[in-house]
Parts: C-alpha cells; sequence; structure tokens
C-alpha cells in the first residue's frame, strides 16, 4: 500500500502543472502580504485610533442593509475595542502570527488548486488507457483507488502547510520572527472577550482548516471517478464551493442548511466567533464535514469497484 501511495505521489510532483500550480500558491501568498505591508498605515496612537473604531463599528451597526454576519463581525470588533479601552490593553502589533490570521482567506486558493488536482487523478488514467495497466497489477481496486485519494490528500496537506510556512516566512522578514507566547483578544465560544495565544489561534484556524479542504477534495475525487471527467469535476465542485460561500450566509435564516457541508466548510468563522447560527460550534460543522467525506469517498470506492474499465 505504501508503495501505492508513493507511486501516486512521484505521478503527482512529476507533472509540469503541479510545478505552475506551486509556484501560483507561493507568488500569490507573497504577492498579498507584500501589499498588506505597503499599505500599512504606522499608528501613532492606538486608543485614539480604537476610540475612532468604536464611532465607526457604532455608526455602521445602525445600517439596515448589513447582512446579519455583517452584523456579528462589526458588534464583535465593537466589543473588543470597548474592552481595550476599557482595561487599556492595546492591539498586537508586528507580529507575523497576528497576520497570518488575517489573510485566512489564502486558504480558499489551496482548495481551489486541491480540486483541480483531484480531479485528475482518476479521470486521467482513464482518458491515457493507463487504468488498464493499473488494474492487471496484483492490488485490488480499492487499494489503487485509496492510494490515490491518499496521496491527493497528502499532497493538498503539503499545499496547506506550504501556504502557512511562506506566510510566516514573508511576515517574519517585516516584523521579526515573533513571540509564540504573545496574546491577544479574541471571543470565546460564549461570547466572551478573552486573551489568547496569537501563535496557537493561527495554528488552529490552518490546522482545521484541512477537513474543508479535504471535503472539497473528496467532492472532486468522486465527480472525477464516477464522470471519468476532470473538467466536469473541476468545475461542478468550483461551483459548488462559490455556491457554498453563499450557503453560509443564507444558513442565518434557513436552518436545515447548516446540515450541508458547504455551511461550515469556513473554519475561520469559529476562530472570530461568527458561527453561522448561534447554535452551530466548530465540532458540529467538522463532524457535519466528516460525515460528507465518508459518504462521498464509499460511493468512489463503490462505484470505481464495480466499473467495467472498457465503459
Amino acid at each position: 500500500m505504501i508503495g501505492l501511495i508513493q507511486n501516486e505521489m512521484m505521478k503527482i510532483v512529476n507533472r509540469k502543472l503541479i510545478w505552475i500550480i506551486l509556484f501560483l500558491l507561493i507568488t500569490i501568498t507573497i504577492g498579498s502580504f507584500v501589499m498588506n505591508k505597503i499599505n500599512e498605515e504606522p499608528v501613532s496612537d492606538w486608543r485614539s485610533e480604537q476610540t475612532q473604531l468604536v464611532e465607526r463599528y457604532e455608526g455602521q451597526l445602525g445600517i439596515d442593509e448589513l447582512t446579519p454576519q455583517m452584523y456579528a463581525d462589526t458588534e464583535n470588533k465593537l466589543q473588543i475595542a470597548k474592552y481595550r479601552l476599557e482595561n487599556d490593553i492595546s492591539p498586537v502589533s508586528e507580529n507575523p502570527w497576528s497576520n497570518l490570521l488575517q489573510y485566512s482567506g489564502l486558504v480558499e486558493m489551496v482548495i481551489i488548486f486541491a480540486i483541480i488536482i483531484a480531479a485528475d487523478i482518476v479521470s486521467r488514467e482513464y482518458t491515457s488507457g493507463t487504468i488498464k495497466l493499473l488494474l492487471i497489477r496484483p492490488h485490488s481496486r480499492s487499494k489503487i483507488l485509496l492510494s490515490k485519494y491518499i496521496a491527493v490528500s497528502l499532497f493538498s496537506l503539503g499545499m496547506l502547510v506550504l501556504l502557512f510556512v511562506t506566510g510566516y516566512c514573508v511576515n517574519a522578514i517585516f516584523y521579526g520572527p515573533g513571540n509564540l507566547h504573545i496574546t491577544d483578544l479574541f471571543l470565546n465560544a460564549e461570547g466572551e472577550v478573552m486573551e489568547m495565544s496569537v501563535f496557537m489561534q493561527a495554528v488552529k484556524m490552518y490546522g482545521l482548516s484541512f477537513l474543508p479542504i479535504l471535503s472539497y477534495v473528496t467532492l472532486s475525487f468522486a465527480i472525477s471517478t464516477i464522470l471519468r471527467n476532470s473538467a466536469l469535476a473541476v468545475g461542478i465542485s468550483l461551483f459548488i464551493m462559490i455556491v457554498g460561500n453563499a450557503m453560509i450566509e443564507a444558513t442565518t435564516n434557513i436552518s436545515w442548511l447548516k446540515y450541508l457541508p458547504f455551511a461550515n466548510s469556513d473554519i475561520s468563522l469559529y476562530i472570530f466567533h461568527l458561527p453561522p447560527r448561534p447554535e452551530m460550534t466548530l465540532s458540529f460543522s467538522l463532524s457535519i464535514l466528516l460525515v460528507y467525506i465518508i459518504i462521498l469517498a464509499g460511493l468512489s470506492l463503490f462505484i470505481f469497484k464495480r466499473r467495467d474499465t472498457a465503459g
């Protein structure tokens, strides 16, 4: 089994497309943090800045056009800004971990690239005709498909680690290595303001983001296995990803949407205390994603084991 996984990993890394993807991942990550540094404005008086933020947030809360998610986000920021002023706690500045949290949206780039790789790993064997050569080997179909799934999952994890390491290195150049023990203000699951480790929050967010990535990898992998068409797998998966982002907002008003995987795909919402619904928790979202991963992976295996390679 290990040999099969190693073989699939070699197939992945030997493709020019993969190196283009890795180059884009690194380039976009570096560019995002460099632009953030260029546009950064120095703060001379943090209390004055926080006072202005309180006034701005209070004004925004009176706007009727705010969506429930935007309203909750503004309310959270207002609560933290007031807490800083009342307890004389200045914002954390010049710390690489804070910037990694601020740019959590870069994880979606890993999802897109992972979808592309997962969509191609099975369908490409059918297109090139090498699937027959694979199946005549002394390995069961289950092991062959599982090795492909594990390989693309490990590579997706590698891209997530690469994003984290690249982002840290760029920010470390600007702000220094950072203090692992530095704390900042966050809201806990009960909505209370607490001082938490910025480093641990960053590790938690990027680490737990692997499950949403894996859910889209599994979706793309399943579509590719069933339809044997990488273009359709990429197109359908990206469409669902885009629609899924809209579903997060819709879940606020429609309770049953919380049982769909896409309403649970943004882990950063829990880091910043912005669950789509009050009753939704981090463990709930992770459980929903895990259930769908098992179902889709099982369906892929069922179809692959019974399909005629000539069909």
